[in-house]
């Protein structure tokens, strides 16, 4: 069965998606629940080349996740190209400065190593400086949301309205309610890698839907 281009951008967002959750599983995996889960704590514990290899994957990842955001300016782009570049430029955005944070995360595996009294103002640091990296992301997040629905209920396009419950940026924001249900030994795979795995769906959901060559060519290239 032929592939067409929407299911390949899907592929490679499944692919990005995978391998930042890859790298969390590398920098924080450990078998425990939901309520026992505590990333920078287990980081301490873990042997420098996993720490780094977990890092190193992060920005290699985002990669494959911005070819697969792609995919919103191609079907977006036959509507309103001008929105269809914005929407596409958030996302890019936002995996860029992902990609980021995720290797600068390592260094809490790092910190763990020094003496228990330098710990906490390094920690402190850290937390500073991806506390900005994180405004860039949920302004970018928030953004890529609110123009995602608008093109999606406003303007008639490939993409169906009933896939706005997949959106990764609202599914990532139940992440905090389902911490304290999570039974053991999933709680590092299923809140550790909640974000990536809410992209993962995502993109899943992508591929089937657009498996649909016909529609596709019909009305992907109207502009």
């Amino acid at each position: 069965m032929k592939i067409n281009k929407l299911q390949l951008l899907s592929l490679s967002g499944i692919l990005g998606s995978v391998l930042m959750f890859t790298g969390d599983m590398l920098l924080y995996y450990e078998p425990v629940s939901g309520l026992e889960y505590d990333s920078v704590a287990r980081m301490g514990t873990m042997p420098i080349q996993r720490l780094m290899a977990g890092g190193l994957i992060g920005p290699i990842a985002s990669i494959f996740s911005i070819i697969g955001g792609y995919i919103f300016y191609m079907v977006f782009k036959p509507h309103n190209k001008t929105l269809a570049k914005i929407l596409f430029a958030n996302f890019a955005i936002l995996f860029i400065v992902a990609g980021t944070y995720h290797a600068m995360f390592t260094n809490y595996g790092f910190i763990g190593r020094l003496p228990e009294s330098l710990q906490p103002q390094q920690i402190l640091f850290i937390k500073t400086y991806l506390k900005s990296i994180n405004n860039v992301v949920y302004f970018c997040g928030i953004l890529f949301t609110l123009l995602l629905f608008y093109l999606v209920i406003f303007k008639k396009s490939l993409y169906p309205k009933w896939m706005l419950l997949f959106t990764p940026t609202l599914l990532i924001l139940m992440a905090g309610f389902v911490k304290d249900y999570i039974p053991y030994p999933l709680g590092a795979i299923v809140y550790g890698g909640w974000i990536n795995l809410c992209f993962m769906l995502f993109f899943i959901v992508c591929f089937i839907y657009f498996s649909g060559r016909k529609i596709i060519d019909h009305e992907l290239y109207e502009a």
